[in-house]
């Protein structure tokens, strides 16, 4: 029998492969008693693994993963844990599924319009607040652990394998990935700031494409950055941003804890002061009243993101709808690219000469001069 094949506890089937990690594999499952899909990581449990002190260690991570989830209070944006245990040699944690993609994956494709990254801010601020309630730090805050959900378009908090407990023992080893680590990680130390300052970097990923100190390489030098330097403006890279949002960044960026926000319903709070509902809004501001419209739009948009449906006139119309809405939110440069890449495709399926393909470039040079 195959991996794939296999029934955990007899009750949970592996069907496919969602991906690999330093803590194991994560499968897309069936619960076959409860007839649902589930999400099940699988780490070995080999006599030969735990012969090693580097394996026991990693099977206690597996275990104090699984702890730190059931603490958790269930809320929308962490994944919740459903069960824990063993199968001949296999460990395993069973989770809920959530359909989408992870914000590194749609940093690969596209950048975030502000009020995407406002919302799926919020929703982050959310799971870390649910979290730190229950005594609980994440500890590697990045896109990659963090879900898109195709259904709601929320964004949802996983992967708690490098979670530690308020309270518990801390480590003088330091933990998390390099480009989005807190300084006093970096040290051995954390605390639920620590996640604050990882917020902080997937922020500013979101608003200028590239992290703080994204053209490092070396982990000397991230040391050395995150230590003692700080970052330019995410404004100075990405003209348009709310100034207060700019500011929020790099409250969240500071070097000393204590000058960080105190938590994250404070930091959901200062977000949610970016959001302008006026229709004189001076400068660059985020216009939250077209939120629940523009969610529907990106639901469906992505519904029909493949070929034939992608050519389909009612698509189009949703796409240069998206755009417009994105662009009244409050982001023109965000309104300019939707329209770009509209044009583009619009060309490229209807032909050079399409008045559809026409009109989303002259809204695209429209909304870039309105961004200057």
């Amino acid at each position: 029998m195959t991996e794939s094949e296999r029934v955990l506890g007899g009750r949970y089937r592996l069907d496919s492969l969602l991906g690999r990690g330093a803590q194991g594999t994560v499968w897309r499952a069936r619960d076959l008693r409860l007839d649902r899909d589930v999400a099940v990581k699988v780490t070995p449990t080999s006599r030969d693994l735990e012969s090693s002190g580097e394996a026991r260690e990693h099977l206690r991570r597996f275990h104090k993963e699984a702890l730190a989830m059931a603490r958790i209070d269930k809320q929308p944006h962490v994944a919740e844990i459903y069960d824990h245990g063993a199968d001949a040699d296999l460990l395993f944690s069973v989770m809920e599924y959530i359909e989408g993609v992870s914000l590194a994956a749609h940093l690969r494709r596209h950048q975030p319009q502000l009020e995407q990254t406002v919302r799926w801010t919020k929703d982050i601020c959310s799971g870390l607040s649910g979290a730190h309630a229950a005594g609980v730090i994440h500890r590697d805050v990045k896109p990659s652990n963090i879900v898109i959900d195709k259904k709601d378009r929320g964004a949802h908090l996983v992967d708690f394998g490098l979670a530690r407990l308020l309270g518990g023992s801390s480590s003088r080893t330091p933990v998390g990935s390099l480009p989005y680590v807190a300084p006093e990680q970096l040290a051995g130390r954390s605390t639920a700031s620590s996640d604050l300052y990882s917020l902080g970097c997937v922020m500013y990923e979101m608003l200028t494409g590239r992290t703080p100190f994204g053209h490092l390489t070396e982990g000397a030098a991230f040391w050395y950055h995150h230590t003692d330097r700080m970052p330019d403006p995410p404004r100075a890279l990405r003209p348009g941003i709310p100034g207060p949002l700019d500011h929020l960044v790099m409250r969240l960026l500071k070097k000393d804890p204590d000058d960080r926000p105190a938590d994250a319903r404070a930091v959901a709070r200062a977000v949610e002061q970016v959001e302008f509902a006026s229709d004189d809004a001076a400068g660059p501001h985020v216009d939250s009243r077209h939120v629940e419209e523009i969610r529907r739009l990106e639901r469906f948009i992505e519904q029909h993101a493949q070929e034939p449906w992608a050519r389909d006139p009612e698509v189009l119309d949703a796409r240069s709808r998206h755009a417009r809405l994105t662009g009244e939110s409050g982001d023109s440069r965000g309104a300019a690219a939707l329209y770009q890449r509209l044009g583009k495709d619009c060309a490229r399926w209807l032909g050079p000469g399409d008045k559809r393909g026409f009109q989303a470039y002259r809204e695209a040079a429209r909304w870039t001069e309105r961004a200057h």
